[in-house]
Protein backbone atom coordinates (compact mmCIF):
# COMPACT_ATOMS: atom_id res chain seq x y z
CA UNK A 1 0.00 0.00 0.00
CA UNK A 2 3.27 2.35 0.56
CA UNK A 3 4.62 1.92 -2.73
CA UNK A 4 1.03 2.55 -4.26
CA UNK A 5 0.44 5.84 -2.00
CA UNK A 6 4.57 6.80 -2.77
CA UNK A 7 3.80 6.44 -6.50
CA UNK A 8 0.40 8.56 -6.47
CA UNK A 9 2.78 11.57 -4.81
CA UNK A 10 5.27 11.12 -7.01
CA UNK A 11 3.36 11.50 -9.97
CA UNK A 12 1.45 14.59 -8.52
CA UNK A 13 4.68 15.98 -7.69
CA UNK A 14 5.90 14.93 -11.15
CA UNK A 15 3.12 17.77 -12.63
CA UNK A 16 5.50 20.54 -11.86
CA UNK A 17 8.44 19.15 -14.33
CA UNK A 18 6.19 17.56 -17.11
CA UNK A 19 3.01 20.81 -17.24
CA UNK A 20 5.35 22.26 -20.26
CA UNK A 21 4.56 18.86 -22.43
CA UNK A 22 1.01 19.00 -21.96
CA UNK A 23 0.86 22.42 -23.33
CA UNK A 24 -0.20 23.36 -27.10
CA UNK A 25 2.67 23.11 -29.82
CA UNK A 26 6.07 21.48 -29.59
CA UNK A 27 9.32 22.95 -28.80
CA UNK A 28 13.27 22.61 -30.50
CA UNK A 29 15.98 20.26 -28.86
CA UNK A 30 18.99 19.44 -29.60
CA UNK A 31 17.49 15.74 -30.85
CA UNK A 32 15.61 17.32 -33.02
CA UNK A 33 14.28 14.10 -34.74
CA UNK A 34 11.97 12.64 -31.92
CA UNK A 35 8.65 13.07 -34.08
CA UNK A 36 10.06 11.69 -37.21
CA UNK A 37 11.30 8.30 -34.98
CA UNK A 38 7.90 8.18 -33.44
CA UNK A 39 6.24 8.05 -36.60
CA UNK A 40 8.49 5.92 -38.12
CA UNK A 41 8.34 3.39 -35.38
CA UNK A 42 4.88 3.66 -35.67
CA UNK A 43 4.63 2.78 -39.42
CA UNK A 44 7.12 -0.44 -38.75
CA UNK A 45 4.55 -1.76 -36.42
CA UNK A 46 1.62 -0.54 -38.36
CA UNK A 47 3.33 -3.11 -40.82
CA UNK A 48 3.86 -6.55 -38.59
CA UNK A 49 7.53 -5.54 -38.60
CA UNK A 50 9.01 -6.71 -34.70
CA UNK A 51 11.56 -6.40 -33.65
CA UNK A 52 11.95 -3.29 -35.75
CA UNK A 53 15.09 -2.62 -37.20
CA UNK A 54 14.53 -0.81 -40.32
CA UNK A 55 12.56 1.77 -41.26
CA UNK A 56 12.04 3.64 -44.97
CA UNK A 57 11.25 7.33 -44.70
CA UNK A 58 14.49 8.19 -42.88
CA UNK A 59 17.93 8.01 -44.25
CA UNK A 60 16.77 10.44 -47.22
CA UNK A 61 14.12 7.42 -48.42
CA UNK A 62 16.91 5.35 -48.81
CA UNK A 63 15.97 3.79 -45.30
CA UNK A 64 18.29 2.45 -42.61
CA UNK A 65 18.31 0.39 -40.10
CA UNK A 66 18.38 2.91 -37.09
CA UNK A 67 16.45 0.43 -33.88
CA UNK A 68 19.00 -2.27 -35.75
CA UNK A 69 21.59 0.07 -33.50
CA UNK A 70 19.90 2.73 -31.40
CA UNK A 71 17.81 2.32 -28.45
CA UNK A 72 14.02 1.56 -29.38
CA UNK A 73 12.77 1.08 -26.21
CA UNK A 74 11.18 4.54 -25.49
CA UNK A 75 9.88 4.53 -29.59
CA UNK A 76 8.22 1.10 -28.80
CA UNK A 77 6.21 3.42 -26.45
CA UNK A 78 5.56 6.41 -28.79
CA UNK A 79 5.03 4.85 -32.03
CA UNK A 80 2.92 2.00 -30.36
CA UNK A 81 0.91 5.27 -29.18
CA UNK A 82 1.44 6.50 -32.84
CA UNK A 83 0.36 3.10 -34.23
CA UNK A 84 -3.01 3.36 -32.11
CA UNK A 85 -3.81 6.44 -33.74
CA UNK A 86 -2.88 9.17 -31.25
CA UNK A 87 -1.18 12.12 -32.43
CA UNK A 88 2.41 12.16 -34.09
CA UNK A 89 3.04 15.44 -31.87
CA UNK A 90 1.36 14.29 -28.42
CA UNK A 91 2.24 10.46 -28.86
CA UNK A 92 6.17 11.88 -28.86
CA UNK A 93 5.45 14.25 -25.55
CA UNK A 94 3.54 11.50 -23.66
CA UNK A 95 6.53 9.47 -24.01
CA UNK A 96 8.57 12.19 -22.95
CA UNK A 97 6.53 12.37 -19.63
CA UNK A 98 6.53 8.37 -19.05
CA UNK A 99 10.10 8.42 -19.23
CA UNK A 100 10.47 11.63 -16.39
CA UNK A 101 8.02 9.85 -14.23
CA UNK A 102 8.95 6.62 -13.99
CA UNK A 103 12.43 7.35 -13.00
CA UNK A 104 12.12 8.38 -10.00
CA UNK A 105 9.13 6.03 -9.10
CA UNK A 106 11.97 2.85 -9.81
CA UNK A 107 14.16 5.65 -7.61
CA UNK A 108 11.49 5.35 -4.95
CA UNK A 109 11.12 1.86 -5.09
CA UNK A 110 14.90 1.68 -4.70
CA UNK A 111 14.94 3.69 -1.63
CA UNK A 112 12.28 2.78 0.39
CA UNK A 113 13.72 -1.13 0.75
CA UNK A 114 16.41 0.90 2.48
CA UNK A 115 15.82 4.22 4.19
CA UNK A 116 11.73 3.83 4.38
CA UNK A 117 8.94 5.45 2.48
CA UNK A 118 9.65 9.33 3.81
CA UNK A 119 13.49 9.59 2.78
CA UNK A 120 12.05 7.52 -0.54
CA UNK A 121 9.98 10.28 -1.56
CA UNK A 122 12.70 12.60 -0.20
CA UNK A 123 15.39 10.70 -3.04
CA UNK A 124 12.15 10.71 -5.98
CA UNK A 125 12.24 14.54 -5.46
CA UNK A 126 15.86 15.50 -5.91
CA UNK A 127 16.18 12.88 -8.44
CA UNK A 128 13.38 14.09 -10.54
CA UNK A 129 14.15 17.75 -9.86
CA UNK A 130 17.75 17.27 -10.92
CA UNK A 131 19.03 19.96 -13.23
CA UNK A 132 20.65 18.06 -15.59
CA UNK A 133 16.67 16.10 -16.39
CA UNK A 134 15.66 19.56 -17.08
CA UNK A 135 18.90 19.36 -19.51
CA UNK A 136 18.15 15.81 -21.13
CA UNK A 137 14.32 16.80 -21.97
CA UNK A 138 14.23 19.89 -22.74
CA UNK A 139 17.17 20.86 -24.47
CA UNK A 140 19.35 17.60 -25.32
CA UNK A 141 16.40 15.56 -26.11
CA UNK A 142 18.15 12.87 -25.54
CA UNK A 143 14.84 10.54 -24.70
CA UNK A 144 17.15 7.09 -24.46
CA UNK A 145 19.01 8.91 -22.02
CA UNK A 146 16.80 9.48 -19.19
CA UNK A 147 14.63 6.34 -20.40
CA UNK A 148 17.75 4.44 -19.50
CA UNK A 149 18.87 5.76 -16.24
CA UNK A 150 14.76 5.52 -15.17
CA UNK A 151 15.74 1.13 -15.00
CA UNK A 152 18.70 1.52 -13.76
CA UNK A 153 17.18 1.69 -9.55
CA UNK A 154 14.98 -1.18 -10.35
CA UNK A 155 18.19 -2.68 -11.65
CA UNK A 156 19.91 -2.08 -8.46
CA UNK A 157 16.86 -3.12 -6.53
CA UNK A 158 16.80 -6.59 -8.03
CA UNK A 159 20.22 -6.56 -7.70
CA UNK A 160 19.86 -6.55 -3.54
CA UNK A 161 16.61 -8.88 -3.82
CA UNK A 162 19.32 -11.79 -5.64
CA UNK A 163 21.61 -11.37 -3.06
CA UNK A 164 18.94 -12.40 -0.11
CA UNK A 165 17.84 -16.21 -0.46
CA UNK A 166 14.48 -15.47 0.68
CA UNK A 167 13.66 -13.01 -2.47
CA UNK A 168 16.25 -14.44 -5.13
CA UNK A 169 13.82 -15.07 -7.69
CA UNK A 170 11.86 -11.97 -7.23
CA UNK A 171 15.51 -10.16 -7.49
CA UNK A 172 16.40 -11.97 -11.03
CA UNK A 173 13.09 -11.25 -12.89
CA UNK A 174 13.20 -7.45 -11.12
CA UNK A 175 17.42 -6.94 -12.06
CA UNK A 176 17.60 -8.99 -15.36
CA UNK A 177 14.22 -7.25 -17.35
CA UNK A 178 15.33 -4.17 -15.66
CA UNK A 179 18.88 -4.60 -17.09
CA UNK A 180 17.55 -5.21 -20.38
CA UNK A 181 15.69 -2.22 -20.38
CA UNK A 182 18.63 -0.22 -19.90
CA UNK A 183 20.43 -1.76 -22.51
CA UNK A 184 17.45 -1.46 -25.27
CA UNK A 185 16.77 2.13 -23.93
CA UNK A 186 20.47 3.90 -24.58
CA UNK A 187 23.13 1.89 -26.42
CA UNK A 188 25.72 4.07 -24.47
CA UNK A 189 24.71 4.06 -21.08
CA UNK A 190 23.72 0.21 -21.46
CA UNK A 191 27.09 -0.33 -22.49
CA UNK A 192 28.03 1.95 -19.30
CA UNK A 193 25.85 -0.10 -16.65
CA UNK A 194 27.39 -3.48 -17.94
CA UNK A 195 30.69 -2.33 -16.99
CA UNK A 196 30.29 -0.50 -13.74
CA UNK A 197 27.49 -3.69 -12.81
CA UNK A 198 30.07 -6.15 -14.15
CA UNK A 199 32.95 -4.45 -12.21
CA UNK A 200 30.42 -3.64 -8.85
CA UNK A 201 30.20 -7.64 -8.96
CA UNK A 202 33.97 -8.63 -9.16
CA UNK A 203 34.99 -6.01 -6.63
CA UNK A 204 31.86 -7.28 -4.10
CA UNK A 205 32.99 -10.91 -4.71
CA UNK A 206 36.66 -9.96 -4.14
CA UNK A 207 35.76 -8.55 -0.89
CA UNK A 208 33.94 -11.71 0.42
CA UNK A 209 36.47 -14.04 -0.32
CA UNK A 210 39.64 -11.75 1.62
CA UNK A 211 36.32 -11.68 4.31
CA UNK A 212 35.86 -15.44 4.39
CA UNK A 213 32.45 -14.88 3.85
CA UNK A 214 31.90 -16.25 0.24
CA UNK A 215 29.23 -18.30 -0.45
CA UNK A 216 28.46 -19.80 -3.78
CA UNK A 217 24.26 -18.43 -4.40
CA UNK A 218 26.09 -14.48 -4.45
CA UNK A 219 27.95 -15.29 -7.21
CA UNK A 220 25.06 -17.82 -8.98
CA UNK A 221 22.34 -15.32 -8.47
CA UNK A 222 23.90 -11.84 -9.46
CA UNK A 223 25.38 -13.85 -12.21
CA UNK A 224 22.45 -15.52 -13.31
CA UNK A 225 20.79 -11.69 -13.48
CA UNK A 226 23.16 -10.28 -15.68
CA UNK A 227 23.08 -13.42 -18.35
CA UNK A 228 19.49 -13.04 -18.55
CA UNK A 229 19.42 -9.65 -18.78
CA UNK A 230 21.62 -9.81 -21.55
CA UNK A 231 19.83 -12.37 -22.94
CA UNK A 232 16.67 -10.64 -23.26
CA UNK A 233 18.55 -7.74 -24.46
CA UNK A 234 20.58 -10.14 -27.36
CA UNK A 235 17.76 -9.22 -30.32
CA UNK A 236 19.37 -5.77 -29.84
CA UNK A 237 22.83 -5.66 -28.58
CA UNK A 238 24.20 -8.47 -30.33
CA UNK A 239 23.31 -7.48 -34.26
CA UNK A 240 24.13 -3.44 -33.21
CA UNK A 241 27.64 -5.07 -31.91
CA UNK A 242 28.47 -7.35 -35.76
CA UNK A 243 26.73 -5.34 -38.45
CA UNK A 244 27.76 -1.77 -36.92
CA UNK A 245 30.74 -1.88 -39.76
CA UNK A 246 27.87 -1.89 -42.12
CA UNK A 247 26.82 1.43 -41.38
CA UNK A 248 28.75 4.96 -41.12
CA UNK A 249 28.69 4.89 -37.32
CA UNK A 250 32.23 3.01 -37.31
CA UNK A 251 33.58 6.12 -39.34
CA UNK A 252 31.50 8.65 -37.28
CA UNK A 253 33.39 7.28 -34.12
CA UNK A 254 36.73 7.22 -35.86
CA UNK A 255 36.63 10.75 -36.71
CA UNK A 256 35.65 12.36 -33.57
CA UNK A 257 38.40 10.15 -31.03
CA UNK A 258 39.58 12.96 -29.75
CA UNK A 259 36.61 15.55 -29.30
CA UNK A 260 36.04 13.08 -25.79
CA UNK A 261 38.97 14.64 -24.11
CA UNK A 262 37.49 18.40 -24.94
CA UNK A 263 34.47 18.32 -23.13
CA UNK A 264 35.15 17.15 -19.68
CA UNK A 265 33.28 18.99 -16.62
CA UNK A 266 35.15 21.99 -14.62
CA UNK A 267 34.32 21.26 -10.86
CA UNK A 268 32.98 25.15 -10.63
CA UNK A 269 30.38 23.59 -13.38
CA UNK A 270 28.93 21.06 -10.92
CA UNK A 271 27.74 23.95 -8.35
CA UNK A 272 26.93 26.52 -10.84
CA UNK A 273 27.32 26.62 -14.71
CA UNK A 274 25.04 29.02 -16.88
CA UNK A 275 22.00 27.82 -17.94
CA UNK A 276 21.60 27.95 -21.99
CA UNK A 277 19.69 26.00 -24.42
CA UNK A 278 23.37 25.46 -26.78
CA UNK A 279 25.62 22.67 -26.76
CA UNK A 280 29.19 21.44 -25.33
CA UNK A 281 32.17 23.02 -25.62
CA UNK A 282 35.61 22.72 -24.83
CA UNK A 283 36.44 24.58 -21.88
CA UNK A 284 34.71 25.70 -18.72
CA UNK A 285 32.44 27.85 -20.36
CA UNK A 286 29.34 26.05 -22.41
CA UNK A 287 26.80 26.44 -24.05
CA UNK A 288 24.44 24.18 -21.91
CA UNK A 289 24.59 23.90 -18.16
CA UNK A 290 26.08 20.95 -16.01
CA UNK A 291 25.17 21.69 -12.41
CA UNK A 292 24.47 18.73 -10.10
CA UNK A 293 22.09 21.33 -8.26
CA UNK A 294 22.30 23.43 -5.25
CA UNK A 295 19.78 21.98 -3.31
CA UNK A 296 21.05 18.45 -3.95
CA UNK A 297 24.31 18.97 -3.18
CA UNK A 298 23.78 20.70 0.22
CA UNK A 299 21.16 18.15 1.41
CA UNK A 300 23.98 15.44 0.08
CA UNK A 301 26.61 17.11 2.18
CA UNK A 302 24.04 17.25 5.42
CA UNK A 303 23.37 13.64 4.65
CA UNK A 304 27.21 12.98 4.35
CA UNK A 305 28.67 14.59 7.32
CA UNK A 306 25.62 13.34 9.71
CA UNK A 307 26.39 9.91 8.07
CA UNK A 308 30.26 9.99 9.33
CA UNK A 309 29.16 11.08 12.86
CA UNK A 310 26.72 7.88 12.78
CA UNK A 311 28.86 5.57 11.22
CA UNK A 312 29.96 3.33 14.27
CA UNK A 313 26.18 3.01 15.26
CA UNK A 314 25.83 -0.73 14.51
CA UNK A 315 22.32 -0.08 14.62
CA UNK A 316 22.84 1.89 11.50
CA UNK A 317 24.23 -0.85 9.49
CA UNK A 318 22.33 -0.84 6.53
CA UNK A 319 21.66 2.15 5.71
CA UNK A 320 25.79 2.58 6.21
CA UNK A 321 26.27 -0.02 3.59
CA UNK A 322 23.47 2.05 1.51
CA UNK A 323 25.40 5.22 1.92
CA UNK A 324 28.58 3.62 1.42
CA UNK A 325 27.36 2.50 -2.19
CA UNK A 326 25.28 5.96 -2.95
CA UNK A 327 28.96 7.67 -2.17
CA UNK A 328 31.25 5.37 -3.62
CA UNK A 329 29.20 5.99 -6.95
CA UNK A 330 28.86 9.54 -6.69
CA UNK A 331 32.37 9.70 -6.24
CA UNK A 332 33.32 7.58 -9.62
CA UNK A 333 30.65 9.19 -11.58
CA UNK A 334 32.32 12.72 -10.73
CA UNK A 335 35.87 11.97 -11.31
CA UNK A 336 35.15 10.03 -14.46
CA UNK A 337 33.37 14.08 -15.30
CA UNK A 338 36.82 15.80 -14.23
CA UNK A 339 39.60 16.69 -16.70
CA UNK A 340 41.58 14.51 -13.87
CA UNK A 341 40.83 11.38 -15.16
CA UNK A 342 42.35 12.00 -18.07
CA UNK A 343 44.85 9.94 -17.15
CA UNK A 344 42.36 6.88 -16.61
CA UNK A 345 40.56 7.70 -20.13
CA UNK A 346 44.14 7.35 -21.98
CA UNK A 347 44.06 3.59 -21.11
CA UNK A 348 40.46 2.94 -21.96
CA UNK A 349 39.98 2.07 -25.43
CA UNK A 350 36.62 3.55 -27.45
CA UNK A 351 36.67 6.48 -25.48
CA UNK A 352 35.00 7.93 -28.87
CA UNK A 353 32.13 5.22 -28.12
CA UNK A 354 30.86 7.88 -24.79
CA UNK A 355 31.60 10.73 -26.73
CA UNK A 356 31.13 12.68 -23.67
CA UNK A 357 32.14 12.25 -20.30
CA UNK A 358 29.62 14.57 -18.66
CA UNK A 359 27.43 11.71 -19.30
CA UNK A 360 27.76 10.73 -15.86
CA UNK A 361 25.82 13.26 -15.02
CA UNK A 362 23.14 10.91 -15.58
CA UNK A 363 24.90 8.14 -12.71
CA UNK A 364 25.96 11.19 -10.59
CA UNK A 365 22.26 12.73 -10.27
CA UNK A 366 20.82 9.60 -9.31
CA UNK A 367 23.36 8.72 -6.45
CA UNK A 368 23.29 12.53 -5.77
CA UNK A 369 19.10 12.19 -4.77
CA UNK A 370 20.47 8.30 -3.00
CA UNK A 371 22.62 10.12 -0.63
CA UNK A 372 20.56 13.04 -0.16
CA UNK A 373 17.67 10.96 1.03
CA UNK A 374 19.60 9.35 4.24
CA UNK A 375 19.24 12.78 6.39
CA UNK A 376 15.15 12.29 6.67
CA UNK A 377 15.91 8.20 7.81
CA UNK A 378 17.74 9.76 10.57
CA UNK A 379 15.88 11.20 13.21
CA UNK A 380 13.46 8.46 15.76
CA UNK A 381 10.56 10.94 15.63
CA UNK A 382 7.95 10.66 12.95
CA UNK A 383 6.92 13.84 12.91
CA UNK A 384 10.96 15.31 12.63
CA UNK A 385 11.17 12.73 9.50
CA UNK A 386 8.00 14.38 7.96
CA UNK A 387 9.38 17.75 8.69
CA UNK A 388 12.36 17.22 7.21
CA UNK A 389 10.97 15.90 4.29
CA UNK A 390 8.56 18.27 3.39
CA UNK A 391 11.43 21.17 3.86
CA UNK A 392 13.18 19.21 0.89
CA UNK A 393 10.09 18.90 -1.53
CA UNK A 394 9.35 22.22 -0.96
CA UNK A 395 13.35 23.58 -1.69
CA UNK A 396 13.99 21.22 -4.42
CA UNK A 397 10.87 21.81 -6.25
CA UNK A 398 10.67 25.89 -5.15
CA UNK A 399 14.29 25.76 -7.18
CA UNK A 400 14.53 24.30 -9.74
CA UNK A 401 11.05 24.08 -11.16
CA UNK A 402 11.68 27.02 -13.13
CA UNK A 403 14.29 25.40 -15.48
CA UNK A 404 11.52 22.83 -16.39
CA UNK A 405 10.36 24.45 -19.18
CA UNK A 406 11.76 24.77 -23.12
CA UNK A 407 13.11 27.47 -24.71
CA UNK A 408 10.13 27.79 -26.60
CA UNK A 409 7.14 26.62 -27.82
CA UNK A 410 6.07 26.98 -31.33
CA UNK A 411 2.65 26.08 -33.28
CA UNK A 412 3.15 23.63 -36.37
CA UNK A 413 0.29 21.21 -37.33
CA UNK A 414 1.42 17.61 -36.53
CA UNK A 415 1.16 16.57 -40.06
CA UNK A 416 4.09 18.55 -41.19
CA UNK A 417 6.25 16.39 -39.37
CA UNK A 418 5.57 13.72 -41.19
CA UNK A 419 6.04 15.34 -44.76
CA UNK A 420 8.26 13.73 -47.47
CA UNK A 421 10.28 16.86 -46.95
CA UNK A 422 10.41 16.76 -43.26
CA UNK A 423 11.42 12.74 -42.91
CA UNK A 424 13.31 12.59 -46.17
CA UNK A 425 15.67 15.25 -45.91
CA UNK A 426 15.42 17.62 -42.86
CA UNK A 427 15.59 15.36 -40.18
CA UNK A 428 17.22 12.35 -42.04
CA UNK A 429 19.95 15.01 -42.34
CA UNK A 430 20.05 15.82 -38.71
CA UNK A 431 21.33 11.98 -37.92
CA UNK A 432 22.24 10.03 -40.90
CA UNK A 433 25.05 8.07 -39.00
CA UNK A 434 23.58 4.81 -39.76
CA UNK A 435 22.92 5.36 -43.31
CA UNK A 436 24.88 1.94 -44.98
CA UNK A 437 28.25 2.87 -46.50
CA UNK A 438 28.41 4.21 -50.08
CA UNK A 439 25.47 6.21 -49.95
CA UNK A 440 25.82 9.29 -51.40
CA UNK A 441 23.96 12.06 -49.07
CA UNK A 442 21.46 14.44 -50.86
CA UNK A 443 22.20 17.95 -50.43
CA UNK A 444 19.02 19.43 -51.08
CA UNK A 445 15.38 17.83 -50.89
CA UNK A 446 15.22 17.71 -54.73
CA UNK A 447 17.79 14.94 -54.28
CA UNK A 448 15.94 12.66 -51.95
CA UNK A 449 14.25 9.03 -53.16
CA UNK A 450 11.30 9.76 -55.06
CA UNK A 451 10.75 6.64 -57.02
CA UNK A 452 11.66 3.04 -56.32
CA UNK A 453 14.02 2.06 -59.55
CA UNK A 454 16.05 3.68 -61.94
CA UNK A 455 17.16 2.10 -65.61
CA UNK A 456 18.88 3.63 -68.24
CA UNK A 457 16.89 2.68 -70.56
CA UNK A 458 12.92 3.11 -71.13
CA UNK A 459 10.72 0.48 -68.64
CA UNK A 460 6.86 0.43 -67.24
CA UNK A 461 6.02 -0.59 -63.38
CA UNK A 462 2.44 -1.85 -63.57
CA UNK A 463 2.16 -3.56 -59.70
CA UNK A 464 4.20 -1.90 -57.34
CA UNK A 465 3.94 -2.84 -53.30
CA UNK A 466 6.51 -0.82 -50.91
CA UNK A 467 6.94 -1.46 -47.23
CA UNK A 468 9.55 -0.54 -44.79
CA UNK A 469 10.61 -4.50 -45.63
CA UNK A 470 9.54 -5.60 -48.62
CA UNK A 471 9.13 -4.70 -52.23
CA UNK A 472 6.98 -6.46 -54.70
CA UNK A 473 7.15 -5.12 -58.54
CA UNK A 474 6.04 -5.97 -62.14
CA UNK A 475 8.66 -4.54 -64.70
CA UNK A 476 8.23 -4.13 -68.50
CA UNK A 477 10.93 -3.31 -70.05
CA UNK A 478 11.61 -3.91 -74.38
CA UNK A 479 15.34 -4.22 -73.76
CA UNK A 480 17.68 -6.49 -71.35
CA UNK A 481 18.77 -3.56 -68.65
CA UNK A 482 20.25 -3.25 -65.72
CA UNK A 483 17.61 -1.50 -62.99
CA UNK A 484 18.97 0.51 -59.89
CA UNK A 485 16.57 -0.51 -56.18
CA UNK A 486 16.33 2.94 -54.57
CA UNK A 487 17.33 1.61 -51.41
CA UNK A 488 20.05 0.98 -49.44
CA UNK A 489 21.73 -1.85 -49.08
CA UNK A 490 22.13 -3.79 -46.35
CA UNK A 491 22.64 -7.41 -44.55
CA UNK A 492 19.50 -9.22 -44.64
CA UNK A 493 17.98 -7.60 -47.76
CA UNK A 494 17.17 -10.65 -50.00
CA UNK A 495 16.26 -10.22 -54.08
CA UNK A 496 14.39 -12.21 -56.79
CA UNK A 497 13.39 -11.88 -59.83
CA UNK A 498 10.81 -14.47 -61.75
CA UNK A 499 11.31 -16.42 -57.98
CA UNK A 500 14.93 -16.40 -58.57
CA UNK A 501 17.29 -15.43 -56.44
CA UNK A 502 20.21 -12.84 -57.71
CA UNK A 503 23.16 -11.39 -55.93
CA UNK A 504 23.28 -7.46 -56.70
CA UNK A 505 25.81 -5.26 -57.59
CA UNK A 506 26.24 -2.70 -55.17
CA UNK A 507 25.88 0.61 -56.84
CA UNK A 508 26.52 4.00 -54.69
CA UNK A 509 25.22 1.64 -52.05
CA UNK A 510 22.21 0.67 -53.75
CA UNK A 511 21.47 -2.60 -55.41
CA UNK A 512 21.20 -3.09 -59.39
CA UNK A 513 20.14 -6.09 -60.61
CA UNK A 514 19.76 -7.35 -64.60
CA UNK A 515 16.68 -7.77 -66.15
CA UNK A 516 15.41 -9.02 -69.54
CA UNK A 517 13.37 -7.43 -72.34
CA UNK A 518 9.66 -8.54 -70.80
CA UNK A 519 8.00 -8.91 -67.69
CA UNK A 520 10.06 -9.05 -65.13
CA UNK A 521 8.86 -9.81 -61.57
CA UNK A 522 11.36 -8.44 -58.51
CA UNK A 523 10.65 -9.29 -54.89
CA UNK A 524 13.43 -7.98 -52.37
CA UNK A 525 12.73 -8.48 -48.95
CA UNK A 526 14.64 -7.28 -45.75
CA UNK A 527 14.77 -11.08 -43.66
CA UNK A 528 17.11 -12.17 -40.50
CA UNK A 529 21.14 -12.66 -40.53
CA UNK A 530 21.97 -15.21 -39.06
CA UNK A 531 23.48 -12.94 -35.94
CA UNK A 532 20.05 -11.50 -35.48
CA UNK A 533 18.03 -14.76 -35.78
CA UNK A 534 20.50 -15.79 -33.04
CA UNK A 535 19.73 -12.78 -31.15
CA UNK A 536 16.04 -12.87 -31.31
CA UNK A 537 16.50 -17.03 -29.90
CA UNK A 538 18.68 -15.76 -27.09
CA UNK A 539 15.78 -13.16 -26.28
CA UNK A 540 13.30 -15.48 -26.62
CA UNK A 541 14.65 -18.55 -24.49
CA UNK A 542 15.32 -15.95 -21.77
CA UNK A 543 12.26 -14.45 -21.69
CA UNK A 544 11.30 -18.12 -21.51
CA UNK A 545 13.39 -18.65 -18.48
CA UNK A 546 11.81 -15.74 -16.47
CA UNK A 547 8.30 -16.97 -17.59
CA UNK A 548 9.26 -20.12 -15.57
CA UNK A 549 10.79 -18.32 -12.62
CA UNK A 550 7.70 -16.50 -12.67
CA UNK A 551 5.76 -19.66 -12.02
CA UNK A 552 8.66 -21.24 -10.04
CA UNK A 553 8.39 -18.41 -7.60
CA UNK A 554 4.15 -17.77 -7.22
CA UNK A 555 4.33 -21.72 -6.67
CA UNK A 556 7.23 -21.44 -3.77
CA UNK A 557 5.04 -18.61 -2.22
CA UNK A 558 1.85 -20.17 -2.63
Amino acid sequence: MKKIIGCICIILLSLFAIKPLFSSGYFPMHDDTQVARVIVMGKALQQGQFPVRWVSDLGYGYGYPIFNFYGPVPYYIGGGLYALGIDSVWATKIMFAIGMVVAPITLFILVESSLGFLAALTASTLFLFAPYHAVEVYIRGSVGEYWAIAFVPLLLYGLKLSLQKRSKTKGIIIGSVSLALVIASHTILGFITCAFLGIGLFVYEMVLLLRRKFQRYLLIYPALLCLLGLGIAAFFWLPAIVEMGSTSVSQMLAGAGTTFFDHFVCVGQLWNSQWGFAGSAPGCIDGMSFKLGKVQILIALVSFVTWLFLLKNHRQKGKNVYMTLSALGLAISIFLMLQVSSVFWNYIPLTSVLQYPWRFLTFAMMFIAMAGAYIVSVPRQPIIRIGIMFMIVFMTIFVNEKIFVPQYLYMRDSSAFGTVEELRFTKSKISDEYLPQGIIKPTNVSEVVNASFQGKSVFQVHSLRNSDTSLYAELESDTAQAIVIKKAWFPGWMITINGKRVEPTLIAGMPSVNIMAGISIIRMQFTNTPVRMLGNVLSICSVIIIGFLLAYGKKTNA
